[in-house]
């Protein structure tokens, strides 16, 4: 009798509808049920207020300074001015290149949240780089020579 009395409570935890069953449990992570002629809404935006975000205005450049391609794009990336990133990196500004803190101008950019200058940067980083060595390069001599 005793051990009987020992696993009664056990055996109502397994018992489903039970008010220790797993039907609350699972009751809780369940939605209302969806009543008769009521829509589904649609699920909000991940990121509400993004869409009537205004980006910032851009920090306004020294006119007088005169500075290389490289560090106009690192000033460029520090003032959030994207049409100044675009002059720099057509003037020739490299990607490679590293500031004082030894940041890349990508990593820069990243690194101060301007995301419009990260995407150009990242689109133009393909044409940055030079083009594929021709084919001739990875010849050996032995190949020219047969070639030839």
């Amino acid at each position: 009798m005793r051990r009987l009395l020992f696993l009664a409570p056990f055996g109502f935890a397994l018992l489903p509808g039970q008010p220790f069953g797993p039907a609350p449990a699972l009751a809780q992570f369940s939605g209302p049920p969806p009543q008769a002629g009521q829509t589904q809404r649609p699920p909000p935006p991940a990121l509400p207020g993004l869409a009537a975000r205004r980006a910032p205005e851009p920090i306004p450049g020294d006119p007088n300074a005169n500075l290389s391609p490289t560090a106009a794009l690192f000033d460029a990336i520090n003032r959030g001015d994207l049409a100044a990133a675009r002059d720099a990196m057509n003037r020739g500004a490299s990607l490679e290149e590293r500031n004082v803190l030894g940041l890349s101008p990508i990593d820069a950019a990243v690194d101060q949240g301007r995301n419009d200058i990260l995407f150009y940067l990242l689109s133009a980083r393909g044409s940055v780089r030079g083009s594929a060595p021709p084919a001739e390069a990875s010849l050996s001599p032995a190949q020219r020579a047969a070639r030839d």
